[in-house]
């Protein structure tokens, strides 16, 4: 094989292997080998590039996860249109609930979600995510907000492959953990229009989101949410933080195309 057909192949192997973590948040070296049926010593030669060029990091697990933030980078090129617009209005809300705003996308073939942008509350208590951090989709309140609208249009049948292929991992003892507790909670937010949570991925946090639609209203292109303590939460106010959330997301989808 000569030098170019050589750098190419590397590359398309290297480029195969960062796209494995758009289905699995945690590989290790051996996962990589196995999925791209390489040696181990070339899927390490594969992780020490990604790792060295801040693809990937190393976990405690001795797993390797995606890297915030140079993902993140190439997200800016691709969704820097919703963020501009988003940004003074993720604020705006911030300021007026005194709490945590952030817009979301999904990615990864409708596997995980991420946050692309938001606004952390002025308080000192209070709820906040890194930039560029990504979750398996039915993870709380914006992932299966989220959810909810990818399989809105499924038949039951697609409905129920696709929620048996997800990841359903305990992260507190509120977490939905089965199929019919995930379905019976993406039906109501299809009824009400909105996701609510309290404690279902972080202990203590409550969230509430709602879908961003598009111009033409036809496709749900990200989520806005809220995130506070629960001691800060009134659920007297509930529809008061849906509706202003709402007014916001339709400020977003109209801006953008």
């Amino acid at each position: 094989m000569d030098k170019k057909n050589k750098g190419s192949l590397v590359a398309e192997r290297t480029l195969n292997a960062l796209m494995l973590f758009s289905k699995e948040k945690y590989l290790s070296v051996g996962d990589i080998a196995s999925a791209l049926e390489i040696s181990l010593p070339a899927a390490y030669r594969l992780v020490d590039s990604l790792s060295t060029t801040g693809f990937i990091q190393r976990e405690q697990s001795k797993e390797y996860s995606l890297a915030a933030p140079n993902i993140l980078r190439l997200y800016n090129m691709i969704d820097h249109d919703i963020r501009i617009v988003a940004r003074p209005i993720i604020k705006k809300l911030a300021m007026e609930f005194k709490e945590s705003v952030y817009l979301s996308i999904v990615h990864g073939e409708n596997s995980y979600y991420s946050f692309i942008e938001g606004e952390e509350s002025p308080s000192i208590i209070k709820w906040s995510q890194e930039i560029g951090s990504a979750f398996p989709l039915a993870t709380g309140t914006a992932g299966k907000t989220h959810l909810a609208y990818i399989i809105k249009d499924y038949n039951e049948s697609e409905k129920e492959t696709f929620i048996s292929n997800l990841e359903l991992r305990a992260h507190t003892e509120n977490t939905l953990v089965t199929t019919e507790q995930l379905k019976r909670s993406i039906n109501e937010i299809l009824e009400k229009g909105y996701g609510y949570t309290n404690s279902e991925h972080v202990q203590g946090a409550v969230g509430i989101s709602v879908p961003i639609f598009n111009f033409e209203e036809s496709k749900v292109v990200a989520v806005l949410s809220v995130f506070m303590p629960d001691s800060h939460f009134e659920k007297s106010k509930l529809m008061y933080y849906v509706t202003s959330l709402k007014n916001g997301a339709n400020k977003i989808g109209k801006s953008i195309s």
